[in-house]
């Protein structure tokens, strides 16, 4: 049951670094683009991108 918690915790760890990382990324490397295009066409090409990231997956 511990193992279970701990691995919980360090998976909650990885998954916040990896948000802040892509956060980063978004903003040093794309805040131009981000700057002149809605929100909405921005999360558009985030899910665009997930998905393609995740086609063998989704197919699964």
């Amino acid at each position: 049951m511990n193992d279970d918690i701990v691995e919980a915790a360090h998976e909650r760890q990885r998954l916040s670094v990896l948000h802040k990382q892509l956060i980063i990324s978004l903003k040093f490397h794309h805040s131009q683009t981000l700057e002149q295009i809605p929100l909405e066409m921005a999360v558009q090409a985030v899910i665009e991108v997930w998905e393609s990231c995740h086609k063998t997956k989704l197919k699964s």
